[in-house]
């Protein structure tokens, strides 16, 4: 009996070991709530990121220029365009606008881009 006396400290050990861990582990599987920043904080968190996008999309910016105006410059490119202008007030005409009409709309027009145009 000595032995058995001797196992059941141990297994109540074990068990209580068990059950402490186990809920140790659930404790720390709760998502730990965090308070959400205040204004002050929050401006500072917009000012940093804005600051790191602009050093970054300045030079990006420069490169998108440059592809542009390399691509403006080859005769191919003004073919393109002068072929897409030409479709474009030839389908106008098709679909019923008079001459004038036409010519205002393809005007108006910019040829397709990578990026919207500002006007």
């Amino acid at each position: 009996m000595s032995i058995v006396q001797e196992r059941e400290p141990s297994m109540s050990r074990l068990l209580i070991a068990g059950a402490s861990s186990l809920l140790a582990c659930a404790a720390l599987a709760q998502p730990q709530q965090q308070q959400p920043p205040n204004p002050e904080q929050m401006k500072q968190i917009m000012q940093a990121t804005m600051g790191a996008m602009v050093s970054v999309m300045g030079p990006m910016t420069d490169a998108v220029i440059d592809a542009q105006v390399n691509a403006a410059a080859r005769p191919e490119t003004a073919e393109k365009i002068a072929a897409f202008k030409k479709n474009l007030y030839d389908a106008l005409l098709k679909k019923g606008f008079n001459a004038q009409q036409a010519l205002q709309i393809v005007i108006s027009t910019a040829p397709p881009a990578a990026a919207p145009s500002a006007k």
